[in-house]
C-alpha cells in the first residue's frame, strides 16, 4: 500500500497546523479509547519546520552531458509538485514558496546538472498529464513508481516509502489492522494509490477485495483534492481514518500529535520516482546520474537528515524501478 502518492501535512500547510492545534489545546477532557481506558489528548507539540537546505553542489560534468539539447538550450527544468505533502513538498503560512525534501533534492539535482530549477505548484492528480502535455519537464511530488504509471511516464527512483494509517487521537473506532477499515469511512488524496486501494476492487493491495474476501463490507472510500483536505476531514470526524505515505504521517504526528495517532506499521514499501515524459530523450539518464552523484558525495543524505526522513534512503537510483 503505498501519492503512492504510496503523498500532508505541513500539514496542512498553512491552515491545517493552526486548526489542528486548536483542537488539541482545547481538548482537556478524558475520553475512553477503543479499549475503554481513559484517553487524554496530549499537550500540543507544534515543532518548527526545518529550514530549506542550501548546498553548494558542483556540476557533475558526466551527468550534465546527458541532458537533451532542448533542456540545455532552455537552461532550466520546470518541476511540478503538489505542495500539500509535508515534509516532502509544502508551503508555510503566509508564503507561496514551495519547500521540503523533494524541493531540496530537486534544487541540488539542478546544481549538479548546471541548470536552474523552478518548482511549480500543481494538483497532484494532474501532474502526470501535464508532463505528457509538455507543461512540465518533470514531476517530483512523492510519486510512487508503479508499473501502471510507467506506461505513461518514466521514473528515476530516489527514495522509498510505505503507506500508514492515521486515526483521531484515542482511536475511537478501534482500528488496528486493514480489516478494521472494512465498513469504515476512509479518506485519501485524489490521484493516489491509496485512493485506488479504497475505491477499486482490482487495485494492487485493494482493501475492497480484502474486506469482501473476509466477508466484511468494503470501506467507504472518499477522495479529497489535497492532503490538507484529508486531514481536515479526519479532524472534523467526517472520516474514520485515512491512508497516506509513511513519512507524511510521521511528520504530521510530530507537528500535531495531540490530534491524531498512527496505527500499525507502514505497509507496501516502494520507491518514489521523478517522473519525466516518454518523449524526453536522455533527460531521465541525466537525472539518474545526478541523483547518483548526490548519493556519492553525501548531499543526498544531508537533505534527508534535514527533513527527518533518513529511513527512506536508497543506495541506488534506477530508471523505472517499479516492484
Amino acid at each position: 500500500m503505498t501519492r503512492f502518492r504510496v503523498r500532508t501535512l505541513v500539514l496542512l500547510p498553512a491552515l491545517a497546523a493552526t486548526s489542528l492545534l486548536a483542537v488539541g489545546c482545547g481538548a482537556t477532557t478524558e475520553k475512553p479509547n477503543a479499549g475503554g481506558q481513559p484517553c487524554t489528548p496530549g499537550t500540543a507539540t507544534e515543532l518548527p519546520d526545518p529550514k530549506p537546505l542550501t548546498v553548494n553542489e558542483p556540476v557533475a560534468q558526466a551527468a550534465a552531458a546527458k541532458l537533451p539539447d532542448a533542456v540545455k538550450a532552455k537552461g532550466k527544468l520546470t518541476i511540478a509538485a503538489d505542495a500539500s505533502y509535508a515534509p516532502n513538498e509544502f508551503t508555510t503560512e503566509g508564503s507561496n514558496q514551495i519547500i521540503g525534501m523533494d524541493v531540496d533534492l530537486g534544487n541540488a539535482i539542478g546544481k549538479a546538472l548546471g541548470i536552474q530549477v523552478e518548482f511549480v505548484n500543481a494538483s497532484f492528480d494532474g501532474i502526470l498529464a501535464g508532463i505528457q502535455a509538455g507543461r512540465y519537464d518533470a514531476g517530483m511530488s512523492s510519486f510512487t513508481d508503479t508499473k501502471e504509471r510507467e506506461q505513461s511516464v518514466d521514473f528515476v527512483t530516489y527514495f522509498k516509502a510505505g503507506t500508514s494509517t492515521m486515526v483521531r487521537k484515542c482511536n475511537p473506532k478501534g482500528i488496528k489492522t486493514d480489516l478494521d477499515l472494512c465498513g469504515k469511512n476512509v479518506g485519501a488524496e485524489n490521484g493516489t494509490i491509496q485512493l485506488d486501494q479504497i475505491t477499486k476492487e482490482d487495485a494492487d493491495g485493494s482493501l475492497i477485495k480484502k474486506c469482501k474476501d473476509a466477508g466484511k463490507n468494503p470501506p467507504n472510500g472518499q477522495g479529497f483534492p489535497k492532503q490538507t483536505d484529508v486531514n481536515a476531514a479526519l479532524q472534523a470526524d467526517r472520516i474514520d481514518a485515512y491512508l497516506a505515505d509513511s513519512p507524511v504521517v510521521d511528520y504530521a504526528l510530530k507537528k500535531t500529535g495531540d490530534a491524531f495517532e498512527k496505527v500499525g506499521e507502514a505497509q507496501g514499501v516502494a520507491p518514489y520516482g521523478i517522473a519525466v515524459g516518454k518523449n524526453s530523450g536522455t533527460l531521465k539518464d541525466a537525472l539518474q546520474a545526478a541523483v547518483q552523484q548526490l548519493m556519492a558525495d553525501g548531499t543526498y543524505q544531508k537533505v534527508l537528515d534535514n527533513w527527518g526522513v533518513k529511513d527512506g534512503a536508497i543506495n541506488q537510483s534506477t530508471i523505472n524501478g517499479a516492484q
